[in-house]
């Protein structure tokens, strides 16, 4: 799920697979001049299926604001999709 008044992730409600995000807004940046901390690097796929028809599914790793630990978020297997099948 995403919390909007503290702007970061938070655990979904039960039975619930798929949450909609708000509009994030992509700024590229190169990696060796960021320095986040409480983020979790979270990758953005293509579709559900976190691959398409060629293989190709990875467009880029996306960094979420967290409260929680991360190795929380990597046990669930949280990925952003830029498509559903609904």
């Amino acid at each position: 799920g995403w919390d909007i008044k503290k702007a970061c992730i938070c655990p979904q409600k039960p039975k619930k697979l798929v949450e909609n995000l708000p509009i994030l807004q992509v700024t590229p940046i190169e990696s060796n001049k960021l320095k986040l901390q409480n983020t979790f690097r979270t990758p953005v796929y293509v579709t559900q299926n976190r691959r398409n028809a060629m293989g190709v599914g990875l467009v880029f790793t996306a960094d979420l604001a967290t409260e929680q630990h991360i190795s929380m978020w990597v046990l669930q297997g949280v990925a952003l999709c830029l498509n559903i099948a609904d």
